[in-house]
């Protein structure tokens, strides 16, 4: 789109910079470099839902203090109301139909904002969907998904139009308050929908037994030995949240399986929806749905067969 709009070459190379920013900027946005003509530019794509525009001013003047360049905001679409709050606030941005660079140039077009089909849930659509199926009502309120989850209002409702648009969920209100029903009983509903989960684990690796935490649990194939009649693996499996662990210390080889573990770094805290030392059935039956063992397929089975009928 910029070369039809510049009449010039733009060139896209990688930008090697990232590991000089905080983790929780390379967590949010994906990062690329482009030179259009020979104005250089880091093309910032945000990865799962946009910051407010004061957190997202402080993001962009963290990164151009480590490369002091204009900074450009990838956007699949953008509202009337949001284009108006970045051009006010002189936010280069560009969208499928839409540019605005004041350093260069601007293009705007009317665009309205398409409704995407789900592929996959965003990870709060995820925790949404699990809270539903273990709170054990048959209508969930979101004021209560509020209070019981890590989420904004404002991320909860973008959780719940996901759940509109796969077509599973009936969402009405009680006066004020929103409230999710499923259409189908829990096992039906779980083989419908299983096909948006995630796995939640980010990344897994190794680690001494010693550094084993009480913010750990069993998962992965040890909390399904647990669950199940399936015969435990020699080396223990521990799941972690992602911000309660440093990914540095995770190691990439197995030396002694007497005294190292295997550690899953989740996207989402492993102990959220569990009150034992294993982390939640539903969670370690999506961690290992892809697996082509059958003692393991068969075991998944099981457990969702037991959890799925409380």
């Amino acid at each position: 789109m910029l070369t039809s709009i510049f009449g010039i070459p733009v060139k896209y190379e990688q930008w090697n910079k990232e590991n000089s920013l905080p983790l929780y900027l390379i967590e949010r946005y994906d990062f690329q470099a482009a030179v259009i003509d020979t104005q250089k530019c880091i093309m910032l794509t945000v990865k799962e839902e946009l910051a407010t525009l004061p957190a997202l001013k402080k993001h962009m003047k963290r990164i151009q203090e480590v490369d002091h360049v204009p900074v450009v905001l990838v956007l699949p679409t953008v509202s009337s109301y949001r284009r108006k709050k970045l051009i006010e606030n002189r936010i280069p941005f560009i969208t499928d139909k839409q540019v605005y660079l004041p350093f260069m140039g601007t293009l705007l077009v009317e665009q309205k904002e398409p409704e995407k089909e789900v592929e996959k849930f965003m990870y709060s659509t995820q925790q949404l969907v699990l809270l539903y199926f273990y709170c054990g009502k048959q209508r969930l309120y979101m004021a209560e998904a509020t209070r019981i989850l890590p989420f904004t209002a404002m991320t909860l409702s973008r959780a719940v139009k996901q759940l509109e648009l796969i077509g599973l969920f009936k969402v009405t209100k009680d006066g004020v308050n929103k409230v999710i029903e499923a259409k189908y009983e829990k096992k039906e509903l779980f083989e419908k929908i299983k096909r948006y989960f995630l796995s939640p684990v980010r990344i897994a690796g190794y680690l001494e037994k010693s550094n084993v935490t009480e913010d750990m649990v069993f998962a992965g194939e040890t909390a399904l030995s647990e669950k199940t009649m399936l015969n435990p693996s020699r080396v223990l499996t521990y799941a972690i949240y992602h911000k309660s662990f440093d990914k540095k210390q995770l190691l990439t080889e197995l030396v002694d399986p007497d005294k190292q573990i295997r550690l899953e770094v989740w996207e989402y805290d492993p102990k959220q929806f569990t009150s034992d030392s294993a982390a939640d059935s539903l969670s370690v039956a999506i961690s290992l749905i892809d697996s082509e063992d059958e003692r393991i397929e068969e075991a998944i089975e099981v457990l969702l067969e037991k959890e799925l009928e409380r």
